[in-house]
């Protein structure tokens, strides 16, 4: 009896020792992407990998990310992440599905890493006309780009673990803050109340934003609560604040406008 189970605590032994060297080559392949990358280039912390030469139009990307990061109060300037811009569908596949991802969604952001579907972001572009504004669906790669890099600077600030426990609506929500709240407010045809307004209105949505339209509004709640409110990062991530209890407080306060 002692041999069969001595061959089989060696069998699980090899299998278990299989996934674990696996799971270290997958973390090892999305932290460091460099090799798979033919073209890189440093914009501050961040290292832009591309599959195709890096030139005016990544360089006017990035200066947009940075903008927007900057206006944000946990972006720290002094961490180190890589944004790897995927041109292709087969190329962005490769790395979600080493994630067990979809591979049709526009980005992601793992191990110090945000991996962008460029090819899937200009294909939404062209079937949504940019529409609507200030939401993932417009086709914008800048704001893709900072959402995920978003991610980075979340799970930086609170680590690894604890980030993963914020609710879905505030860590979605306070990515989208961080990539419209520099330039929503500038935008006169697109206030705060009007956004809200294009949340509620059916026609702008369908089937296919399913997704997306749950983060436009956690967007709009957190705008809300730090420009409206005037809270900050820390208060907004508090548990004291609540989705079921914020999201009728905006609405109210829409009515009264």
């Amino acid at each position: 009896m002692k041999k069969p189970f001595k061959k089989l605590f060696k069998w699980i032994g090899a299998i278990v020792g299989v996934i674990i060297i696996l799971i270290l080559l997958v973390i090892g392949i999305i932290a460091t992407p460099g090799p798979l990358f033919p073209e890189k280039k440093q914009y501050g912390s961040i290292t832009v990998y591309s599959e195709i030469p890096i030139g005016q139009e990544t360089d006017s990307i990035m200066s947009e990310v940075l903008r927007r990061l900057k206006a944000v109060p946990i972006y720290d300037p002094n961490i180190k992440f890589n944004l790897c811009l995927c041109s292709t569908q087969d190329k962005f596949t490769f790395f979600s599905r080493l994630t067990v991802r979809e591979n049709r969604i526009m980005g992601f952001c793992l191990f110090g890493s945000a991996y962008i579907n460029v090819d899937f972001i200009k294909e939404l572009a062209i079937r949504t006309g940019g529409q609507p504004k200030y939401l993932t669906r417009e086709g914008s790669v800048v704001h893709v780009a900072t959402h995920e890099l978003m991610h980075g600077y979340i799970t930086d600030t609170y680590g690894s673990f604890a980030s993963r426990y914020l609710p879905e609506w505030k860590v979605e929500g306070y990515c989208e803050y961080g990539v419209n709240h520099f330039i929503a407010p500038r935008d006169s045809g697109y206030s705060v109340p009007e956004r809200i307004d294009v949340y509620l209105d059916d026609s702008w949505w369908n089937s296919t934003t399913e997704v997306h339209r749950p983060h436009y509004v956690w967007g709009l709640m957190m705008e809300y609560l730090i420009n409206i409110r005037g809270l900050n990062f820390e208060q907004v991530m508090s548990d004291s604040i609540t989705k079921e209890d914020i999201f009728p407080e905006m609405m109210n306060w829409r009515k009264s406008i």
